[in-house]
């Protein structure tokens, strides 16, 4: 469309300039808004809205732009001892923004607020003080202090371009925007008003009476304006707004027309009123239907606002994602098993019989003898050296009696002729070795798109989980809140093994922190709380809360590097996630010093990573192993890992183990020794690198102990097994260090010994 043509040629400069066309369009809007804002005065010569808006704007370039647009519009339209003044305070205001935005302070709502009203009183101050102080003045400069922090805060809610605008803030902007109105026509910003009303009565009586005495009362205190605006506008969209004309538009716009002039007939010179009640009332009938759909989006709340989260169905883009997810793991899996059947059925073998096809190449054919070697006795001559070739493969390198006595005498560079097929067979060597690091490599980069089906399928499958709401436990919940004079939003969970998860919406939430309210909370559910997360949401707080599970588990560990003053090889960790499973991981690198140590921790921090992601331990292991084999190529070692996984809500617990020294488990009289064969992670294997699992069930009083080979390779690890047998006292700390300073303990090889204590939680 011609109409158009401008703006093209607008974006088509701004691309050329490399500059992002929405951060132009946001600077270009804070600029013109600050610029009108800065004309709206209330009490007289008095202009919040501007200074309000200028210190929610932020400190970066939307923030420059509507400091700019106030400054341009404080210069055009006001005197200079005013727009001196403003200049003064929105300048100030940008610097404190500057200053303090990378500070914690400034992310409270209230700082900027706080600090703009207090530059507008220190500037205000300075330049009103020559003209004397009445009582009204002292009123109006108050009042004016007063609604700049007030902009600041509602013009807050502008901000994110994310979500619709805060209805409170658009309040507060159609407001300002109809004072600004107002100075240039008072018919104008009356008029103004009485649209916004009109519009707001699609949203209800209750919308419609609230915006006509908000904008009503902002338009009453400019200069010209009279307070009864407010209540012309309030009375008359409380009847629009109601049921009488069910959103019909003619019938809205005759009845808030018959309603305003029915009001204004009450108010003394109410002629002015009446015209701009019937001004808005033509407007709004002219109004295109998109534009008036588009207004309800941000002025009409939801046909249904219940006040706690219900169930609903997985929204179609849900079910959608769902399905892709597996597709991919479809896909990805078969990639997989074609690959893995090229690569294991690979080429040809290369044939042992090149070894003296090259050696022939380099000696046998500069040889004045080549001939009679290689055409009259051919035969004999491939027959010798496939005796040779025997001999040759078994041993590794080639000697002179390998070769037929005939043969010998016949050849007449025998001497080069051995040297050359050593060089060759150790070339021919290698090359095989080659082949075969190189199918171990593909293979495991193969094994990696098996275990990415492997993840997708198990994200698939987990997002297809939905927990089950408890509605009458929600009700329990708010009941128990209830009681320590609290007002709080509760919503109860079950997941698919029942375990429970409380979530709380309110304000001022602290008390239910404390050991008081979790008690109440788990009296009214029936089982023990515990508080997870804490969040803030605009709304307030917003408390987790899980099901404590039954078992405590209590972890030490003990360390001796092999050499005092070098990092130890070793490393570990243990954390509860939460699903109320525990996980503890102990590595140890190839060796000891700092190489090792980098190794160990490598592994365990991106271990750690992949089961805070919710990968299962199996595939996060054998993920790693292939991975690190791989890099094991530029001089990478290996490390062993020792994985627990223990559910404290069932007792059900698996080990896995990738190398390492044996794992220790008493339970009662009973020690239980926990070995494996699988190789530690990144070593090069030419099978799929599954970690060995040793599943058992655990119960308060077992105790379980995970060491390095340092302490024990398992050979001789009776003084061990007895130390563990023989402990009676209920300290893991005291039984790591025990061990670690025991005679048998090796001294060779950093060593690390983690205890782990089981218990009911009291």
């Amino acid at each position: 469309m011609p109409t158009k043509e401008p703006l093209r040629r607008v974006k088509r400069l701004v691309s050329r300039l490399n500059l992002p066309w929405n951060a132009v369009t946001a600077c270009l809007r804070r600029f013109l808004l600050a610029a009108v804002l800065s004309q709206g005065f209330v009490l007289g010569e008095h202009a919040p809205f501007a200074l309000g808006y200028i210190a929610a704007s932020g400190s970066g370039l939307e923030g420059a732009a509507a400091l700019l647009g106030g400054l341009v519009g404080c210069l055009l339209g006001m005197d200079t001892s005013g727009a001196l003044r403003y200049a003064a305070a929105a300048i100030l205001i940008y610097a404190v923004e500057f200053a303090f935005f990378d500070r914690p302070l400034y992310k409270s709502r209230w700082f900027m607020a706080v600090c703009s009203a207090v530059i507008a009183g220190i500037t205000g101050f300075v330049y009103l003080s020559g003209a004397g102080w009445s009582q009204v003045a002292i009123l109006n400069f108050a009042s004016e202090l007063v609604m700049v922090g007030v902009s600041c805060l509602f013009f807050r809610g502008l901000n994110d371009e994310d979500v619709s605008p805060d209805r409170g803030s658009l309040l507060f902007l159609t407001a300002a925007l109809a004072v600004c109105l107002a100075r240039f026509s008072p018919l104008a910003g009356n008029a103004g008003a009485a649209l916004a009303v009109l519009l707001a009565s699609r949203a209800g009586a209750g919308a419609a009476a609230v915006t006509g005495g908000a904008v009503g009362l902002a338009v009453g205190l400019t200069e010209g304006g009279t307070p009864l605006l407010a209540a012309v506008l309030a009375f008359s969209g409380a009847l629009t707004g109601g049921p009488l004309v069910k959103q019909k538009r003619l019938g809205t716009m005759l009845l808030f027309a018959a309603c305003g002039l029915l009001a204004t007939a009450w108010v003394q010179g109410g002629t002015a009123l009446a015209a701009a009640v019937v001004l808005a009332a033509v407007l709004y009938s002219l109004l295109p239907e998109q534009l008036l759909r588009r207004a309800d989006r941000y002025t009409c709340p939801p046909a249904h606002a219940p006040s706690a989260p219900v169930e609903a169905a997985a929204p179609p883009s849900l079910t959608h994602t769902q399905f892709r997810l597996e597709e991919q793991a479809t896909a990805f899996r078969t990639l997989y098993e074609h690959i893995h059947e090229s690569v294991l059925r690979g080429g040809p073998p290369e044939s042992s019989a090149v070894i003296f096809d090259r050696v022939a190449e380099r000696v046998c054919a500069k040889c004045s003898h080549h001939p009679v070697c290689w055409r009259r006795h051919h035969t004999a001559t491939c027959q010798a050296l496939t005796q040779a070739l025997s001999a040759m493969l078994d041993r590794g390198n080639a000697e002179m009696q390998d070769f037929p006595g005939p043969f010998r005498s016949r050849c007449m560079r025998m001497e080069e002729f051995l040297r050359v097929s050593n060089e060759e067979l150790y070339r021919y060597f290698n090359r095989q070795q080659y082949r075969a690091r190189l199918k171990n490599n593909r293979l495991a980069v193969c094994r990696q798109y098996a275990q990415l089906s492997a993840l997708l399928s198990t994200a698939a499958a987990q997002l297809g989980e939905e927990p089950e709401k408890d509605p009458s436990g929600s009700a329990a919940a708010e009941r128990a809140v209830a009681q320590l004079g609290l007002e709080a939003r509760c919503d109860l969970r079950l997941d698919r093994r029942g375990r429970r998860t409380l979530e709380v919406w309110g304000k001022r939430l602290a008390p239910l922190c404390s050991d008081q309210g979790g008690e109440l909370l788990s009296q009214a559910l029936g089982v023990r709380m515990e508080p997870a997360d804490v969040y803030r949401v605009r709304q307030g707080q917003r408390l987790v809360f899980r099901q404590c599970p039954p078992l405590a588990a209590t972890v030490a560990a003990a360390a001796k590097e092999k050499e005092a003053g070098q990092p130890n090889g070793d490393n570990g960790l243990w954390f509860r996630d939460e699903d109320g499973v525990l996980w503890v991981v102990l590595c140890d690198g190839m060796g000891s010093g700092a190489g090792a140590a980098r190794e160990s921790k490598l592994l365990m921090t991106l271990l750690k990573d992949f089961l805070h992601a919710g990968v299962e331990p199996a595939a996060a292991l054998t993920t790693l192993t292939g991975a690190l084999s791989l890099r094991g190529e530029f001089g990478g070692g290996f490390t062993t890992v020792d994985l627990l996984q223990a559910d404290l809500f069932s007792g059900s617990a698996a080990l896995y183990k990738l190398g390492g020294a044996p794992a220790y488990l008493r339970k009662g009289s009973t020690l239980i020794r926990l070995t494996g064969s699988a190789l530690p992670a990144g070593l090069e294997s030419d099978r799929e690198s599954a970690p060995d699992v040793s599943r058992f069930r655990l119960g308060a009083g077992d105790l379980l102990l995970l060491v390095t080979d340092g302490v024990t390779d398992g050979e001789g690890d009776d003084w061990l097994r007895s130390m563990i047998a023989q402990y009676r006292g209920e300290s893991p700390r005291e039984l790591a260090q025990a061990i670690l300073a025991s005679p048998g303990a090796g001294r060779e090889d950093d060593r690390t010994v983690v205890a782990v204590r089981f218990s009911n939680r009291t």
